[in-house]
C-alpha cells in the first residue's frame, strides 16, 4: 500500500527505494538517492530535475515485502557452488558473481520456472560460459517496489540449492596423438601442437607427451588405450576427413570409446569426433583448428576440462549457433 506526497511536502520523510538518474551527456546512469535517505530541503529541486514531482511513501502490509528485502532472500537462494551474492542491493537489486574461474551452469529448467512466478526476476549469462572470478553470473530483484510474500516464498522454493553454480578448473593433463604419414615421414612438420598447447594452458592443463604417429589403425589404436591410462584427456590431429583412407576414426572405434560421435553441426570443425575411454575424453580435432581461430574443438574443451560428459542431443541442439565464423566472442 502506498501514499503519495508531493515533493514539496516530503522534507523529512525517509526514501523506502533508490533514485535512479540517466545523464547521456556526463554517460552517468546510477543511483543520486539511496534508500533510507532523509529528504532535505536542499533534495527537493534535485528531484524535481528527475521528474520525481511526488515521492510514494510506502506503508507495506504484512502480505508483501520490500524489493530490497526479496532481493537478498531471493539472490542467496540461486546462487550456488562457487558463486556469492552481493550484501547490499542497489537500485533494488543484487547481482551473484563467481568466486572461481571455470564453467557457469544454469539450471535453465528452474530459471524458467523463478521468472514465471511472477514479480521475482533472474537474468543470466548463457549456461556453460567460461567466468573468471569476479565475474557477474546472474542478476537478481523483483520487477516492482514490492511483492506478494507468497511470489517470494515460491521463487525461494524454486531456488534453494541454487540455480546457478561454477565448476571450477583444476589441473589437467593432456596426451597429444599427431597422425599422418606426412608428417611421420617428415614432408611436412606438424602445426597442431603450437596451436592447441596456449588454448589448453588457458585452461589448466599442460600437453605431458606428444608422439608422432603414421595412418597405421593398430598403432592408433594401441597409443589411444595407452594415452588413456596416462592422462585426463587424449587428443588426436590429423585424421578426422571424410577420405576413404581416414583410418582415425575407426581405430577410435576399435579402442573401445563409447559415446562416439563423428561430426558435429559446428562450422569450423563439421567433423571433430569425440568419445569417452571410461571417463576420459577422447577426441579427433579436424585440420580446420589450425587455420581457424575457433573451431567446434574451443565449444567442446572447457567441458571436457571440468569433466562432463557431452551427449549427441546437445551436440545437435549446438547447431544453433554453431557458425562460428560469424560470431564476434563464442565466450
Amino acid at each position: 500500500m502506498a501514499k503519495v506526497v508531493k515533493v514539496e511536502d516530503a522534507i523529512g520523510e525517509i526514501l523506502l527505494h533508490d533514485i535512479t538518474a540517466v545523464d547521456p551527456d556526463k554517460g552517468f546512469k546510477g543511483r543520486i538517492f539511496k534508500k533510507g535517505h532523509i529528504i532535505r530541503p536542499e533534495d527537493i529541486e534535485k528531484l524535481k530535475q528527475v521528474g520525481k514531482d511526488n515521492i510514494y511513501v510506502f506503508e507495506l502490509s504484512s502480505d508483501e515485502m520490500h524489493e530490497d528485502d526479496a532481493a537478498k532472500i531471493l539472490s542467496k537462494a540461486i546462487a550456488g557452488e562457487n558463486t556469492v551474492a552481493g550484501e547490499e542491493p542497489k537500485e533494488g537489486k543484487i547481482d551473484i558473481k563467481s568466486t572461481a574461474f571455470g564453467v557457469c551452469k544454469i539450471d535453465t529448467d528452474r530459471l524458467y520456472q523463478f521468472n514465471s512466478v511472477g514479480e521475482p526476476s533472474c537474468p543470466t549469462i548463457y549456461n556453460n560460459s567460461v567466468v573468471e572470478e569476479g565475474d557477474t553470473v546472474a542478476a537478481v530483484r523483483i520487477i516492482s517496489l514490492t511483492a506478494p510474500k507468497k511470489e517470494v516464498e515460491d521463487a525461494v522454493e524454486i531456488a534453494k540449492e541454487g540455480i546457478v553454480k561454477v565448476i571450477p578448473f583444476t589441473p589437467k593433463r593432456a596426451g597429444l596423438l599427431i597422425t599422418g604419414n606426412e608428417v611421420y615421414h617428415g614432408r611436412i612438420k606438424d602445426k597442431f601442437y603450437d596451436k592447441l598447447k596456449p588454448k589448453l594452458q588457458e585452461f589448466k592443463c599442460t600437453i605431458e607427451e606428444k608422439r608422432v604417429l603414421p595412418d597405421d589403425r593398430e598403432m592408433i589404436r594401441e597409443a589411444i588405450e595407452e594415452f588413456a591410462q596416462k592422462f585426463d584427456i587424449v587428443i588426436l590431429t590429423g585424421g578426422t576427413s571424410v577420405d576413404p583412407d581416414d583410418v582415425t576414426y575407426k581405430a577410435i572405434h576399435d579402442a573401445g570409446v563409447t559415446g562416439f560421435i563423428r561430426g558435429n553441426p559446428i562450422q569450423p570443425g563439421n567433423m571433430l569426433t569425440m568419445g569417452y575411454k571410461g571417463d576420459i575424453p577422447i577426441v579427433a580435432i579436424p585440420a580446420a583448428a589450425i587455420y581457424f581461430k575457433w573451431t567446434a574443438f574451443d565449444i567442446w574443451l572447457p567441458r571436457f576440462l571440468i569433466g562432463e560428459k557431452i551427449t549427441k542431443e546437445e551436440v545437435i541442439a549446438r547447431a544453433h549457433g554453431g557458425l562460428l565464423q560469424k560470431i564476434k566472442d563464442i565466450r
